[in-house]
């Protein structure tokens, strides 16, 4: 897979920028209105309400560990505060997140992967669902005793929203007598792990299961090593969760050897070091050696003539196109885990949006390293090493250590901003995006082309 992503992403010239997604189309600007279409000012206007706000991201696997689709939500730090909130506030978020959505094209790229839409159940009467593209989205929601008080009352419009394309999702949904009746109208039901053992998950698996059968169901809030393991084992379909992007850490963990030499690799690289002394670093591992000459050879590449040394490739390639590929060759490793899809994934995702919202503030040079800081943010969960250590091992500009570290610097907001689309329990902190130059809807038109743009790529 690494070998035809080089050349989607970087292009065949050492200066050729990444190329925009065509599919991408910016979604409106999210006004301040609400479900009536109300602005500040005009009768019906909820005070208080979001103008906008920031979304959070979160990848769903399958059992094999493969990315299957994206979750997006609210952040944590909204719904937390869901039990305070009237129906009309609850609407004006929903709408905060479909509006993201809108464009036809924005959501074609996205292949086969599924979409998931958490919102309230109060959304589903929003004019804005006409307005999405059909048979794309999936309504993941969430449960309100209120709205379900008596729940055969909504069949209709469940059913009228599968009729439009939808497809539709059951958020920890009780096992209540008088909701049971609704569970075969789901095409999925997400379950929660946390605050569940396994003798009590796998029962409620199976009830819903049964009430559900053709169903597919999802098991959430997997924050554990152990957690992950135990739900890859259950009669599950989809998993999801903080572990993949936040695995334990432990100075115990050697760094597979071959990662230490491409590490050595990519410092003599970044070092633009002489193609013969790179060569010999390389030559201690008779695996990427074959790699590299079989990426040279490749069709993609257009040479005529067949390279067969691997100072002759070093050549060909230049240091630039090299260090690109050697980072992407990075997340390309065997691993036991079996998660190199994931975790290349969020790289580019990460990488990508830094550079996209770094575009308007930095040069091209800059915008570089850019997308090598948030490529370079997965390699303490890719390598299980704590970053520092990682940090002493690479030769990196100073600004990329930096935000890497976690300290002040001019890579460091927008770092954090991409990694606040993935964790809800970052703050949602306005000095955050003022410190960046951008504004939340920004972001979140970044994020959504980053996911794009991946997709494409990958």
């Amino acid at each position: 897979m690494v070998f035809g992503l080089i050349k989607k992403i970087f292009g065949g010239g050492e200066h050729e920028p990444p190329p925009p997604s065509p599919h991408f189309a910016p979604p409106p600007t999210i006004p301040a209105v609400n479900a009536l279409g109300a602005a500040p000012g005009q009768a019906g206007f909820v005070a208080g309400a979001p103008t906008e706000t920031m979304l959070q991201r979160e990848i769903v696997v399958d059992r094999d560990l493969k990315v299957v689709g994206y979750d997006f939500r609210l952040r944590e730090s909204v719904l937390r505060r869901k039990d305070k909130m009237a129906h009309s506030v609850w609407k004006l978020y929903d709408e905060v997140l479909l509006r993201n959505f809108l464009a036809e094209e924005s959501t074609k790229a996205f292949g086969s992967k599924r979409i998931f839409l958490d919102v309230s159940v109060w959304a589903l009467q929003s004019a804005l669902l006409d307005k999405l593209p059909r048979g794309r989205f999936v309504l993941m929601l969430r449960y309100d005793a209120e709205f379900f008080q008596n729940a055969f009352e909504h069949i209709e419009l469940l059913e009228s929203l599968k009729t439009r394309g939808f497809q539709l999702g059951f958020d920890n949904f009780p096992l209540e007598p008088t909701l049971i009746g609704l569970f075969t109208l789901a095409d999925y039901h997400r379950l929660s792990v946390a605050e569940r053992d396994i003798t009590e998950l796998s029962k409620i698996i199976s009830a819903v299961a049964n009430a559900a059968p053709d169903a597919e169901l999802m098991v959430a809030d997997i924050h554990f090593f152990e957690e992950l393991q135990v739900c890859r084992q259950l009669q599950v379909h989809f998993l999801q969760g903080s572990y993949l992007r936040r695995k334990e850490l432990s100075e115990a963990d050697a760094v597979d050897a071959s990662y230490l030499r491409l590490l050595e690799v990519l410092n003599l690289v970044r070092a633009e070091a002489d193609p013969m002394v790179i060569a010999g670093a390389m030559k201690y591992d008779p695996m990427l050696s074959f790699k590299l000459l079989r990426y040279v050879n490749s069709p993609g590449s257009g040479l005529v003539t067949k390279v067969d040394t691997l100072d002759r490739a070093l050549v060909v390639l230049g240091h630039k196109q090299l260090y690109r590929w050697l980072t992407l060759l990075l997340f390309a490793h065997e691993r036991q885990e079996g998660d190199q899809d994931i975790l290349l994934e969020t790289a580019l995702i990460r990488g990508r949006m830094m550079e996209t919202l770094g575009a308007k503030q930095f040069r091209r040079e800059v915008q570089d390293q850019l997308f090598t800081t948030g490529m370079f943010s997965m390699l303490e969960t890719l390598l299980r090493q704590p970053m520092d250590k990682l940090i002493d091992k690479l030769n990196l500009p100073a600004d990329i250590n930096s935000a890497l570290l976690g300290q002040d610097g001019p890579y460091s907001p927008l770092l954090q901003l991409a990694l606040a689309c993935e964790d809800g329990d970052l703050p949602d902190d306005p000095r955050l995006f003022q410190a960046a130059g951008v504004s939340k809807n920004d972001a979140n038109r970044a994020q959504v082309e980053a996911m794009l743009w991946v997709e494409e790529v990958v």
